[in-house]
Order: C-alpha cells, then sequence, then structure tokens
C-alpha cells in the first residue's frame, strides 16, 4: 500500500478540481486539449501544481464572473486608499508591506478581519469615501494656502 505525499494529494484535488470546472463551463475535450497543448502537455497529470492552480483559477474566474469584479473592485479600493496616504505624505512603499498596510486600513475601516471578506458594496462605499476624503484634504489645503498668501 502506498501512501500519497501532500504534494500528491494536493495535486490530485487540483486535476479534479480542474475537470469540474471544465465540466460547469461546457468546455468540450477538443477545447481542453488545446487548452493543454497551450502548456506542451497532452494530459492534465502532466500540469505542475502551480499551473493546475493557475488555470484553475482562470477558469474560476470564467465560471463565476462575481469574482472577476470583486477583484477590481478590490484594487479600486486598494488605490484610491493609496491615493489618500499619498494626499497626507505617508505613501507606503511599493513592497509587500505596502499593499499590507493598505489592506489593513480598508479593514478597519470596514469593520472585517480579512480584505477579501469586504462585501461588494461597502468595496464601493469605502472607495468613494476615500477619494472624497483625498479630495476634501487638497481642497483644504487649496484654502489654507490661499488664506495664508492673501493675509
Amino acid at each position: 500500500m502506498t501512501t500519497q505525499t501532500f504534494k500528491d494529494k494536493q495535486k490530485t484535488s487540483l486535476i479534479k478540481k480542474f475537470h469540474t470546472l471544465l465540466g460547469q463551463l461546457k468546455i468540450d475535450n477538443e477545447t481542453k486539449e488545446v487548452i493543454l497543448e497551450s502548456y506542451g502537455v497532452e494530459s492534465s497529470r502532466d500540469l505542475s501544481a502551480s499551473q493546475l492552480i493557475d488555470l484553475c483559477d482562470s477558469l474560476d474566474r470564467q465560471a463565476r464572473p462575481e469574482l472577476g469584479e470583486l477583484d477590481r473592485l478590490r484594487k479600486r479600493l486598494m488605490a484610491a486608499i493609496g491615493g489618500w496616504l499619498k494626499s497626507i505624505d505617508r505613501a507606503p512603499s511599493n513592497s509587500p508591506e505596502g499593499g499590507e498596510l493598505i489592506k489593513a486600513i480598508a479593514c478597519r475601516a470596514s469593520k472585517y478581519e480579512k480584505f477579501n471578506q469586504i462585501p461588494k458594496n461597502r468595496l464601493v462605499s469605502l472607495y468613494h469615501g476615500f477619494v472624497k476624503m483625498r479630495k476634501d484634504m487638497a481642497a483644504i489645503e487649496e484654502l489654507t494656502m490661499e488664506l495664508i498668501t492673501n493675509n
């Protein structure tokens, strides 16, 4: 009796997910073969775990288009928070730590523990809130500079 390693179990699970997604999307064998050929393989068993993950993510987005919309909204919110931080001279670096800071701010503002848990309506309202806050800060700065130079 052979025991499967964790990697083998993970790969088997990913292959099952790949074939499940093909079924959900009603992708026929011909199209599946074209997909596999684009990776230079003849069978899904020949794909690496990382290739399977990428492929399943891509198919999952096709099967559930709302995931793509949520991704776009998350990126917009991150950009709005980054713009606000820049407007108050607290711009984070382009490092992963900068992204984590932005996500932490979004979580705190939304009262959700994890960034990916924030629902669509909250992502939209926070986006508008941070954009408005940045515009308000710019208007306040312009007004105060105008008052200072006129006095």
